[in-house]
């Protein structure tokens, strides 16, 4: 990859970056246990692996990378994201010719030439869609057209799209907007679709259209919604595996204009962060359900962001609020989200551990399960429960590798002596093959309170 395009790529995300406090001290746990939960985390690594990739390109496998387009697309204002889709056009004929070990490895070099993004580029991420397609996520407006020349140059002069190789069609779709993964791969689809009839080697990419709204225009409409009060909780049941109500999930919305709708996080959440507004956010969802649970007394679960943590003084307001209505937060967990913010917020994380759960607060992390090694640092901090993101669970009941990666988490997380819970479970099949399995609890559309 050119160090001008990559310079260009990463300018979005190096150009944010923050230094971090200096680290406190993470308590101590015994050795033993520590060696024990990091043998456990390579062998559920290594199951995970193998649930969510493509054996043979090495690339993230379909269902994957949509769950990872969806939680991107998902973040709302102005997600910055291009869409390129490869089609290898030749697949058939091709290992009629020369094999099919032969034309794996052709495959496998696209898979080393499309993961060389992610590697470099944070937020990039590719994937295996079926047998003939392939794709890339950027993670920038403007870079499609150029990252597919690029690529497709580097690809023409390897064996892997060379003469009597693969023959390749790109198609793009650039400056993509806040929706549905399957909007965004549609728009691609029909990019590629003019690029193959278009011949072998040809690209062709669409340019999104509409608006973006200014950042500072987000900045100011999510201020004054905190400033007016104007915030509620929504509520979903997070049930045991016998039915039972445990607690109830409580994200945040925000009226973003005076007498309109509220607006779930994924619209305004990742300019809430950029804005540095994300601790004040916080604040509010932990305000209002402290107020909800002083007034019905049901345990409730608000999120908190793992950039939050790093704020000078956030945990110790956090601790005053939690202070001044005991009863309350004994009944409210906190949830941190995991990503690149908590590996930077870490030791952070353990300073809250201990100043809240003296106040009786449940803590814990959720969306994990990207990395087992990132989920094994979580030992001895003093938590309460990992909650497990729904793209890494999904299909569990009709594929057995889902099935053994669920199972692995299960003992690496019992292992750590924490809830393990699932979330956003769609599938009454998953649902109950996941308590089978030993999962605590789980939220989502397929779960019913009794």
């Amino acid at each position: 990859m050119p160090d001008a395009l990559r310079r260009r790529l990463a300018a979005w995300y190096q150009g944010r970056r923050e230094d971090a406090r200096p680290a406190a001290p993470v308590p101590a746990v015994a050795a033993e246990r520590l060696v024990e939960v990091g043998r456990e985390a390579d062998r559920v690594e290594a199951l995970r692996r193998e649930a969510h990739t493509d054996p043979v390109s090495g690339l993230p496998n379909r269902r994957h990378f949509v769950g990872l387009l969806g939680s991107v697309l998902g973040q709302g204002a102005a997600p910055e994201r291009s869409l390129l889709l490869l089609r290898a056009l030749n697949l058939g004929p091709l290992r009629l010719q020369i094999g099919d070990d032969a034309v794996e490895r052709r495959i496998a070099l696209i898979g080393e030439a499309l993961d060389a993004y992610p590697q470099h580029v944070v937020g990039a991420f590719a994937g295996r869609l079926n047998d003939s397609d392939f794709a890339l996520c950027l993670p920038a407006n403007g870079v499609a057209d150029e990252t597919a020349r690029t690529l497709l140059e580097a690809l023409r002069a390897t064996p892997a799209a060379g003469p009597g190789g693969i023959e390749l069609a790109i198609g793009g779709a650039d400056d993509l907007r806040a929706g549905l993964p399957g909007d965004a791969l549609a728009a691609a689809d029909l990019a590629l679709a003019q690029a193959e009839a278009a011949g072998p080697f040809s690209i062709e990419i669409h340019a999104g259209g509409g608006a973006v709204q200014g950042e500072q225009a987000w900045r100011t409409r999510i201020a004054e919604a905190l400033q007016d009060g104007r915030a509620a909780l929504g509520e979903f049941p997070v049930v045991a595996a016998d039915g039972r109500l445990l607690h109830l999930e409580c994200p945040l919305r925000l009226q973003l204009d005076a007498g309109g709708p509220y607006r779930e996080a994924q619209r305004w959440l990742a300019m809430a962060t950029r804005s540095r507004l994300l601790p004040r956010v916080d604040l509010m969802a932990i305000e209002l359900a402290l107020l909800a649970i002083d007034r019905d007394g049901r345990a409730r679960c608000v999120h908190v962001g793992a950039a939050s943590l790093t704020t000078p003084g956030f945990v110790a307001e956090v601790q005053q609020r939690l202070q001044a209505q005991p009863a309350a937060a004994r009944r409210l967990l906190i949830d941190v989200g995991e990503g690149v913010w908590l590996e930077r917020a870490l030791p952070r994380l353990g300073d809250a551990a201990q100043a809240w759960r003296a106040c009786g607060v449940r803590l814990g992390v959720e969306h994990a399960g990207a990395s087992m090694h990132a989920l094994a640092r979580l030992a001895g901090l003093g938590l309460d429960h990992v909650r497990i993101e729904a793209r890494f669970l999904r299909g569990a009941a009709g594929d057995p590798t889902v099935h053994a990666f669920a199972a692995g988490l299960v003992g690496l997380v019992h292992g750590m002596r924490l809830v393990l819970v699932a979330e956003g479970v769609d599938d009454e099949a998953d649902l109950q093959v996941l308590f089978d399995a030993g999962f605590d609890a789980a939220t989502g559309p397929a779960v019913r309170a009794l």
